[in-house]
């Protein structure tokens, strides 16, 4: 299979403080969360980021490994966003956190379509975005870099100010029905659930697909 070319940026250095372990070394089916996530996308793309501040810990990974490169404010995704980016190879990179294992490439194929002609692409679900599953062109990265100096540090308020591609709940569930790309963990009850979902859904489904 031809990849995609494009970035994915995996997002592995937050500080987990609800759930008081690190989201990227939990447990599923006898595979960290990290490697499960970096092997599904970089199936995909032709280039893989994970952002992290555990870099020797995560050296066995075939991946392009870096730290945040702003750290004038707090730890937040737009810090990793930034990094990512800064880093890639390509013209626009596919964000995602390194707890939402049960994504569907299919949509993120169809997706990517619309990498290259917006700043950003991002699916909604209900009211809300989901900022850390979607396409970032580095036509933001003056952007996200100002918000960051402002200490500005939602990332869906970038969008007001941006080209953006939304993706609509009805879309994504032609092929991730039960929206379980969005799952991730905060807590130990979201980490159980998870689990659940992981056991009862993912083969029947067919995630990963």
């Amino acid at each position: 299979m031809t990849k995609l070319p494009f970035s994915a940026v995996v997002l592995a250095g937050g500080d987990s403080k609800r759930m008081g372990t690190n989201k990227a070394f939990l447990r599923l089916e006898g595979n960290n969360l990290i490697d499960l996530v970096f092997n599904k996308v970089n199936s995909l793309f032709a280039e893989t980021i994970v952002v992290t501040d555990r870099v020797e810990e995560l050296a066995y990974l075939p991946a392009k490994l870096t730290k945040d490169l702003f750290t004038g404010v707090e730890k937040n995704a737009l810090r990793g966003i930034h990094a990512g980016l800064t880093v890639s190879s390509y013209p626009a990179s596919f964000v995602i956190a390194c707890d939402m294992p049960l994504f569907s490439l299919s949509l993120i194929s169809y997706m990517s379509k619309y990498a290259t002609k917006y700043d950003v692409v991002v699916p909604r679900h209900g009211e809300h975005f989901q900022p850390l599953f979607a396409f970032y062109n580095k036509t933001t990265l003056n952007l996200i870099l100002k918000r960051l100096k402002e200490k500005r540090l939602k990332i869906s308020d970038l969008y007001r100010s941006l080209c953006i591609k939304e993706i609509s709940e009805e879309t994504v569930k032609i092929f991730d029905p039960h929206l379980f790309s969005f799952n991730n963990i905060n807590t130990k009850d979201d980490y159980f659930n998870l689990k659940d979902d992981y056991l009862s859904k993912h083969a029947p489904f067919g995630y990963g697909k």
